[in-house]
């Protein structure tokens, strides 16, 4: 039966066949998205999560068993299994041909406290000395006024998202993509709630169906929501007319935190001030996105995917 080319979330291929099969009848893989996430989450990249997953369900391997199980290249398995060996994470068995055996990941996990704990320390013990070295020169520090950034990643555009929304004090408005919803409820729920308590107006404008239904009326409960009959691939945050977001989500999907966004922010007076006019003016061309129905009670204008 003919190889199948898999391409894998790094770019890289390899050549996979189903004849060569390595595990035990009944036995999976143990490779989902969700481990994946988790050993990245602990400083693993794909590769070496892939690789370590397939390591825990074989024992022990020699690479040239790990490519079909792992769907890592070939011509990556040695130098990921170095890899992987320096962090402490597999075994190198001295056989002919070379096999590998998985270490308790439980292990990994005592070495990286300890390693996190004795850099907590050294951190406390340098901090005021480090600030002294590193002090911020007065002379040549910039007027915050009309300052301008760059920022890349979800997550770190998620970070300046929150400290935006935590500074408002009158208003906030935002416009969005079809799946900006998700994101906000899920990025920045708990300042939304916070800034509504304390009376902060906050408006949003999307393109709206069934698919964010839920996430809008879940909004509105802090926020005044409109539909907006149009998409835009880039999403817009201002802040008391002082500061201004703009970002391109990649990919535009529902995750609040993994993604390559790529954003610009900035706190120039003249400039967040009209970016917030013009995201206005887009917000009240929308139509609210939960119209009274006939029993007084808010309901979801839910309108077909015809339109996207």
């Amino acid at each position: 039966m003919p190889g199948a080319t898999v391409v894998t979330d790094e770019g890289d291929t390899y050549l996979s066949c189903r004849r060569h099969r390595l595990l035990p009848e009944g036995r999976r893989t143990p490779i989902n998205q969700e481990r994946l996430q988790k050993l990245e989450g602990f400083g693993l990249t794909e590769y070496q999560a892939r690789v370590y997953l397939a390591l825990l369900d074989l024992g022990t391997a020699t690479a040239s068993q790990l490519p079909a199980p792992s769907r890592v290249p070939r011509t990556r398995i040695y130098s990921t299994m170095q890899q992987l060996h320096a962090k402490g994470l597999v075994q190198i068995l001295p056989e002919k041909p070379v096999r590998y055996r998985a270490v308790p990941f439980s292990r990994y996990l005592k070495a990286l406290a300890t390693e996190y704990r004795q850099k907590a320390v050294q951190l406390a013990s340098n901090a005021d000395a480090l600030a002294r070295e590193f002090t911020v020169s007065t002379v040549d520090a910039p007027s915050r006024a009309g300052r301008f950034e760059a920022i890349y990643g979800r997550r770190n555009v998620r970070d300046k998202l929150v400290e935006m929304y935590e500074s408002a004090e009158t208003d906030v408005i935002a416009i969005g993509s079809i799946h900006s919803p998700a994101r906000i409820l899920r990025g920045l729920g708990a300042q939304l709630e916070e800034k509504a308590s304390l009376g902060v107006s906050v408006k949003f404008a999307f393109f709206t169906n069934q698919d964010n239904a839920s996430e809008v009326r879940a909004l509105s409960r802090y926020s005044e929501v409109r539909h907006i009959d149009f998409f835009t691939p880039a999403c817009r945050h201002g802040v008391d007319g002082q500061q201004f977001l703009m970002s391109h989500p990649i990919p535009d999907d529902d995750s609040g935190f993994r993604g390559e966004d790529i954003a610009i922010w900035t706190d120039d007076p003249a400039i967040a001030s009209a970016m917030a006019q013009m995201a206005e003016r887009i917000w009240e061309m929308g139509k609210p996105a939960l119209p009274q129905d006939r029993a007084g009670a808010l309901t979801p204008t839910i309108r077909s995917k015809a339109g996207r």
